[in-house]
């Protein structure tokens, strides 16, 4: 299902996904943030996957998304088939962040396997005030 919606384009199944999503979530943060795609992937898949699917997580859960505070300001490598080595290197410095946030803030992708998207992610929002950071993903890869 999470590949029909990423890679097929069936953005439609992102009510289904983030139901799913908000059962295991207790006590949701004010603010979710969709981990942010390049222009030119966004415009080469039709959609950015995350945005959807933090869009429609905020409302089943009742709180903010801003879709438009973090940027890719670079294209960088497609993270999949990576290594970890070169995962790290390839999204150093890659986003930016417009605008002030809360203390308390999610970030909302589909899959986390290494974490190095996250993680780049969080080292930005921490320089910027952000103190708590959830993380809300519908698949985690086993660390190895």
């Amino acid at each position: 299902m999470l590949h029909r919606f990423k890679y097929q384009g069936q953005y439609w199944l992102a009510p289904a996904l983030a139901t799913l999503l908000a059962q295991e979530i207790d006590d949701p943060v004010p603010v979710i943030l969709p981990v942010p795609m390049h222009w030119r992937r966004r415009i080469a898949r039709g959609f950015n996957h995350s945005t959807v699917l933090a869009n429609e997580l905020a409302k089943q859960l009742g709180v903010q998304c801003e879709s438009k505070v973090l940027k890719r300001n670079r294209a960088t490598r497609q993270q999949q088939g990576l290594s970890r080595q070169f995962r790290l290197s390839n999204l150093r410095e890659a986003f930016t962040m417009t605008g002030s946030l809360p203390e308390r803030v999610a970030l909302v992708d589909d899959v986390v396997t290494t974490g190095t998207t996250i993680a780049e992610i969080c080292r930005l929002l921490r320089t910027r005030g952000v103190k708590h950071i959830d993380i809300y993903c519908l698949c985690r890869t086993p660390p190895k």
